[in-house]
């Protein structure tokens, strides 16, 4: 399968309820505004996590800040655990 074969299509992403993660990188030279249409087409629990130059976190896949990148997304996945486990955050 050719990654240009690869659709996501409405009514998917209508039937995905699980709490996502997005990934919205400065510059993404690969998939630009498709972490913002994830993200509006998605119903479910879900963050946007912006990430820019001025941090060093643009481009895609965050390459220049992988520290950065790796304490958002635990701190999300915290927070969803916790949520899931009636826990509260900090």
């Amino acid at each position: 399968v050719k990654l240009a074969d690869y659709r996501l299509t409405e009514t998917e992403m209508q039937q995905t309820t699980t709490p996502l993660l997005i990934a919205d990188p400065e510059g993404e030279q690969f998939w630009p505004g498709q972490s913002q249409q994830l993200f509006d087409g998605i119903p479910g629990p879900k963050d946007l996590l912006a990430f820019t130059a001025a941090e060093g976190a643009d481009l895609h896949c965050q390459p220049k800040a992988n520290g950065l990148a790796s304490q958002r997304f635990f701190d999300g996945f915290a927070r969803y655990l916790a949520a899931s486990a009636g826990t509260p955050t900090p």
